[in-house]
């Protein structure tokens, strides 16, 4: 596995399938973007979690631990499979946490609390309950992209639940341009 280039984040719209997009290039050459404790929080913080100036490296080791079984999980799931009962362990410990609690701000706007010090224990209780609300909603719309040498994982959100790729702008484009390009060599048929 190789250290994370300068790369920003990416999010598609589920909580604990974008923690698991932390892991990059799965498929090809496995990047993590979770390099250290300040990257956990500045990933955190990104999607609207709460997050410590204070995180250790064994918040690292268990946001980690989480992203893998999350990951292992839901490939389960789009494989047909059962999720191993070592994943379903952790998923359920780490949500068993509170998570972080709403709260309506002076200027209107929701906020996140937690206690002091319980930062990180909170915002992987959120991360792991989604993921196992996603996991028991069975709904058919958890998928793996089928772009080329992607390994992204996504929830189908469209209306005909059709849905192929993890990003129309990403892998969607690239497929449609490598169409297009075949179908500009091949020329008209001469039929």
């Amino acid at each position: 596995m190789t250290e994370r280039p300068v790369l920003d984040f990416e999010f598609g719209g589920r909580l604990c399938l974008d923690f698991t997009w932390t892991l990059r290039f799965r498929a090809v050459h496995p990047t993590e973007m979770l390099v250290g404790p300040r990257d956990l929080s500045a990933w955190l913080r990104r999607a609207g979690l709460p997050a410590s100036a204070a995180t250790a490296e064994r918040d690292l080791e268990r946001a980690r631990s989480l992203r893998e079984a999350v990951y292992r999980a839901a490939s389960a799931m789009t494989e047909g499979h059962r999720i191993d009962a070592n994943d379903r362990e952790i998923l359920n410990r780490i949500a068993a946490a509170a998570p972080p609690a709403p709260s309506l701000g002076p200027d209107g706007r929701l906020r996140l609390v937690v206690p002091e010090g319980r930062e990180i224990t909170a915002a992987l209780a959120a991360i792991a309950r989604d993921a196992i609300e996603l996991l028991a909603a069975g709904d058919g719309r958890l998928r793996r992209c089928e772009g080329p040498r992607c390994s992204l994982l996504f929830q189908d959100g469209s209306r005909p639940g059709t849905r192929r790729w993890c990003s129309t702008n990403r892998c969607g484009n690239r497929v449609n341009t490598r169409s297009y390009r075949a179908r500009r060599k091949e020329g008209p048929d001469d039929a």
